[in-house]
């Protein structure tokens, strides 16, 4: 496997386990969690491999008649021999703090909406509040999320879907977005109309023409024209994730198991499972206090919640890049 051969068999395997080992630090990380024990993260800074070829050769001759000495021989030899170095650098410091503590950015969210085909999703693991609906992580403050939340995101996800809304930048403003509703009439007048009235906003009282609505990165008050959102932060969606742990009886009877308020809207549906026995068919799993604790790979929204929590963790640890830059540990794998 020499040159371009060597790439494609190397590249794809170094990719998978550095891949499948992110996700098993994460799961790691939310499982001890939710037994209120510290945990950190390390960052695969750089694999460098360095490849080695040696040849040998010899030659085996023999004297005398044919019978008794045999055939002469030429015997040669390839070896090939990979050394891969790994560096790995601390995720920590202040920078790291502020970026997992801080709401996830709206144009991230708002860009994620108009390119994901279904964006129901998005917005219920994304956004904690919309105007005056709520959507919050657990139910223990407020009781009940309420249907009003749930019903926006079915109202704008079915007018995204069908053209009637979109999302629009404003080229001279950095991060500004509005939704456009145009396009709507005679169809969809009635949806539009339970569309503003769950944001608070009056119905254009003239004949339809196109709504443009601006998006505002903060809570709305008061009662001028537009939408305000604020949004969940990287640890957030960890501590959801983490209550959604199914710790095994003998640990919750013990007291060894952090307790959580009934989930919200985000969470519903949500859970990690343990087990004593190593299971079969998962996404991500993990051992840890005696038992393994796993993601099934047919539960979808749990992979999906937990691909959405990986994105975010990702931009935080690249966001606080700089305070990785000298790295903790450099491990030469082999040799």
């Amino acid at each position: 496997m020499v040159g371009p051969k060597s790439i494609s068999m190397g590249r794809a395997g170094y990719n998978e386990v550095i891949n499948r080992t992110e996700d098993e630090q994460i799961l790691l990380s939310i499982v001890k969690g939710r037994y209120g024990e510290t945990s950190s993260l390390l960052a695969v800074k750089s694999v460098a491999a360095n490849v080695r070829f040696s040849t040998n050769a010899r030659i085996e001759a023999g004297f005398g008649p044919r019978d008794i000495s045999g055939e002469n021989l030429f015997i040669g030899g390839l070896a090939y021999e990979e050394n891969p170095t790994i560096t790995y650098s601390p995720v920590q410091g202040e920078d790291y703090i502020r970026q997992m503590m801080s709401p996830i950015p709206l144009d991230i969210l708002l860009l994620g909406v108009r390119a994901m085909s279904s964006s129901d999703d998005l917005f219920i693991l994304y956004v904690n509040r919309i105007n005056d609906l709520r959507n919050p992580d657990f139910l223990a403050a407020t009781g009940n999320a309420g249907p009003g939340f749930k019903r926006f995101v079915e109202l704008f996800t079915e007018l995204h879907t069908v053209g009637v809304l979109d999302l629009a930048r404003d080229p001279q403003e950095k991060m500004q977005f509005s939704v456009v509703i145009s396009k709507y009439a005679p169809h969809y007048i009635q949806k539009v109309m339970e569309f503003l009235a769950l944001l608070a906003l009056p119905y254009p009282p003239d004949e339809p023409h196109d709504i443009i609505i601006p998006v505002h990165f903060a809570l709305k008050t008061g009662q001028e024209w537009g939408i305000g959102i604020t949004t969940r932060s990287t640890f957030n969606m960890i501590e959801i994730l983490r209550a959604s742990v199914i710790v095994p009886p003998e640990h919750d009877r013990l007291g060894l198991s952090l307790r959580f308020p009934p989930m919200g809207l985000p969470g519903q549906g949500i859970r990690i499972i343990s087990s004593t026995d190593r299971p079969e068919n998962t996404s991500v799993a993990v051992k840890y206090r005696g038992y393994w604790f796993y993601i099934d790979e047919t539960d979808q929204r749990t992979k999906a919640f937990f691909r959405a929590l990986r994105l975010c963790w990702s931009m935080t640890i690249a966001g606080s890049a700089d305070q990785m830059m000298a790295p903790i540990l450099t491990i030469p794998v082999s040799r």
